[in-house]
């Protein structure tokens, strides 16, 4: 369907993986930079004008004529749906997306790379970031139809841009990710303090952490300081999905136990399921990398993501698709992909992918008059582990959908910048099956 261009190209040409940490560094954000007053947020329920249209409850901020349910963007006019066309034998019908109806548990989601240069321009002092239309376009293609099923919280937050990650492989030096991280975490802290005890119970709600790329490793820090091992806090973790991130897991046991420096987690563990009459687990990560491989190979030296050099680790990665259906953790599975639309992102003739051409430079998004398109049947994946000269690669292997997507091709960022749309209705069914096995056991 699409490339990232602009990494895809540094990749090719200068032999370079822009490879994503498993957890940014939390160590000092840059000189001259301090916190923000206070968080600043893309979608905040009850925020006015909250360009995720839900209220605090997480029901509608906006009542649509009609019943429908769409969202808008903070800079630009305008609003779209969630609606999915749903293309099978070469028909299409429309499937209407489920408008909110006081969700049960939150998501917090971190997004991932779409600034093309800093947000704001100048990162001096406590300066917030602005209104980024990016920001939402990118939050809607990946989690928009979670908003059926949690309140979601989005922040902005002062993330390493494009440019950054461009003087990164013309220097061979990672990007710092310390400044955005510090955003992340204290918009995790006033979420956690003034929004996550529910109004009406007066008990701590469930979360749902999820990040992508950039944000995965936020994503990924932000619970390793703030959830895992906390008592107070991981019992309300309903799950953490993050996706596009090189999450470093061992090979033999759920998580580090207590004594793994090399592991992501010591007390999170990877989510698993021993067969299709286990429950489906809840308090867990799940996560993965998305690639095309030609036929029985495997990501190669300098692919950005999937390899672990480490002894008696891997990187994550679970499909979503089979831990529903309780299949082996490496079965083969039909998955459930919904592609954003041009309509989603706000696209024209001029420019196509919208409010985030910077992003997706090389494009064909569908053209529906709905938010997404759905492929029933098109794509069969499978987690495949192996053993590679001088570690492991493991990654979510894709079949089919070659008018989509385009034909097998071998490494380098693989379909990274399709990772959510590839089983995000698999994504928002594992949500929803999780918030219900996590629901009893809260009260």
């Amino acid at each position: 369907m699409r490339k990232s261009v602009i990494l895809l190209a540094l990749t090719t040409v200068f032999g370079l993986a822009v490879a994503v940490p498993a957890a940014a560094a939390s160590g000092a954000a840059p000189p001259g930079t301090a916190p923000l007053d206070h968080p600043v947020w893309v979608c905040l329920p009850g925020m006015a004008a909250n360009p995720c249209n839900q209220n605090l409850a997480g029901d509608p901020q906006i009542a649509t004529p009609g019943g429908s349910f769409t969202v808008g963007y903070p800079a630009s006019p305008g609003r779209v749906t969630f609606d999915t066309t749903r293309v099978e034998s070469g028909a299409s019908v429309v499937e209407p997306f489920e408008p909110p109806a006081t969700p049960p548990v939150d998501c917090f989601y971190v997004y991932p790379t779409v600034d093309l240069v800093s947000n704001p321009a100048l990162q001096i002092g406590s300066l917030p970031p602005g209104p980024d239309d990016a920001a939402a376009a990118v939050t809607y293609a990946q989690v928009g139809p979670l908003l059926s099923h949690c309140r979601v919280f989005v922040p902005a937050y002062r993330q390493a841009p494009l440019a950054a990650h461009i003087v990164g492989v013309l220097t061979g030096t990672a990007p710092d990710y310390a400044l955005g991280l510090e955003d992340v975490e204290q918009a995790w802290d006033t979420y956690w303090r003034d929004y996550n005890i529910d109004p009406v119970t007066h008990r701590r709600r469930g979360v749902v952490v999820i990040g992508h790329s950039q944000g995965a490793a936020d994503a990924a820090s932000l619970l390793r300081d703030r959830v895992d091992g906390h008592p107070d806090v991981q019992p309300s973790l309903v799950s953490a999905l993050l996706l596009g991130g090189n999450v470093q897991v061992p090979t033999d046991r759920p998580a580090g136990g207590g004594s793994d420096p090399d592991a992501a987690f010591q007390y999170l563990p990877v989510c698993g399921r021993a067969s299709a009459a286990a429950p489906v687990p809840f308090g867990c990560v799940a996560g993965y990398s998305s690639y095309k491989q030609p036929a029985g190979t495997v990501p190669p030296p300098g692919s950005a993501f999937g390899l672990s050099s480490t002894p008696g680790h891997r990187i994550l990665c679970t499909n979503p698709a089979a831990l529903l259906t309780g299949a082996a953790p490496d079965a083969t599975t039909p998955l459930d992909p919904r592609l954003p639309t041009r309509t989603l992102v706000q696209g024209s003739a001029l420019l196509p992918d919208g409010h985030l051409t910077a992003v997706l430079l090389d494009t064909s998004l569908p053209v529906f008059p709905t938010g997404f398109a759905r492929y029933p049947g098109e794509f069969t994946g499978a987690c495949e582990f192996r053993t590679v000269p001088g570690g492991t690669a493991s990654s979510l292997q894709l079949s089919g959908g070659d008018a989509l997507v385009g034909p097998p091709k071998s490494g380098g960022l693989g379909l990274h910048v399709d990772d959510f749309s590839l089983t995000l209705g698999d994504l928002t069914a594992l949500v929803d099956a999780q918030s219900a096995q996590w629901g009893p056991v809260s009260r």
